[in-house]
């Protein structure tokens, strides 16, 4: 899996390159674990090598040997690869937390300044109902009728 550290801020990418280490992991190659366990132990025993007085024996040691190595080697390549993969998506995962620290750190600013406009909306809304509470009812018709004009000003 090839990483690019161009797309800190997508999941999505993040997650890919997640799944795929896992995936192709040289670390947790069962496979190549069970073809080393089952190795003859003259292979990992130099001291052994000096017991064997057959040629034959010895040819096929070199064989089995030969093929260790090989099996070594390129386990060992798959592991600095997984190495270097996984230390760019550590650097990347870094980067991805920053940003999704700064990311909150906005929506939290966010959300202060919208729940302050809540409360002020609310404080109005409030003050309408009071308000209004306190108007008469002009939709029953029930009110007395206004006073003459001459009688509020010195009149009867």
């Amino acid at each position: 899996a090839v990483v690019s550290t161009q797309s800190t801020g997508d999941a999505d990418t993040v997650i890919r390159l997640l799944v795929n280490l896992e995936r192709g992991s040289a670390l947790q190659d069962n496979k190549v674990k069970q073809q080393l366990q089952s190795l003859p132990p003259e292979v990992w025993n130099i001291a052994s090598v000096d017991k064997i007085t057959d040629r034959k024996r010895l040819e096929t040691l070199l064989k089995n040997i030969d093929t260790t190595y090989d099996l070594i080697s390129h386990h060992r390549i798959r592991l600095q690869t997984e190495f270097t993969e996984r230390t760019k998506v550590a650097n990347m995962l870094k980067e991805f937390v920053s940003h999704q620290k700064q990311q909150l750190q906005h929506v939290e600013a966010r959300l202060l300044e919208y729940q302050g406009k809540s409360q002020k909306v609310q404080d109005v809304r409030e003050k309408l109902q009071a308000h209004l509470g306190s108007l008469p009812d002009l939709s029953g018709g029930s009110l007395e009728p206004l006073p003459e004009p001459g009688s509020l000003f010195g009149g009867e």
